[in-house]
């Protein structure tokens, strides 16, 4: 069946507000990363001269589910105040890891049942896991809430970082 108009319309609504969506959330949290990689190099080589090449050559080629994993490993065992702080650190982390990959690798959905519906402040974005299509819904105030989320995840890990740095 050909596309109308109108459809052909709210494609080009839902690619921008997809575009709008993943630019402020995907440039809001480029931070996780390098810090997960930085608290990392920080409990292994403190501020010896060889945390530059472990920074580099270790922690920055790990991939992000293995940071969060490893962080949590040893604040269980080395830091345990600290890891009571915060007992939900692995799962936010692996929520904004989840809503992150979305937003980065998933496709807009784009069916004629999509485009048949008029929608402004929502983008439903389709991913695949265990050879299912699965749909995902974020609105503007989803999206911000991750955000707000992801803010307040970059709090705790600054803790994390500054009490690992002092050695406590």
């Amino acid at each position: 069946m050909a596309i109308t108009e109108s459809q052909q319309e709210q494609s080009k609504r839902l690619h921008a507000l997809a575009v709008e969506l993943r630019g402020n959330f995907l440039g809001g949290t480029t931070w996780v990363e390098p810090l997960l990689s930085d608290i990392i190099a920080g409990y292994f080589c403190g501020s010896s001269p060889r945390r530059s090449l472990f920074f580099s050559e270790v922690a920055h080629r790990m991939p992000f589910e293995r940071k969060s994993r490893l962080i949590c490993l040893f604040l269980k065992h080395e830091f345990p105040n600290l890891h009571a702080n915060y007992p939900n650190l692995e799962r936010q982390l692996d929520e904004l890891r989840g809503f992150r990959n979305v937003l980065a690798h998933a496709h807009i959905d784009t069916s004629e049942a999509a485009l048949s519906i008029e929608v402004r402040d929502e983008v439903t974005f389709v991913t695949y896991k265990d050879g299912e299509r699965r749909l995902l819904r974020v609105t503007c105030d989803d999206a911000a809430t991750r955000a707000d989320e992801a803010n307040q995840l970059r709090d705790y890990l600054q803790t994390i970082q500054q009490t690992i740095a002092r050695g406590a």
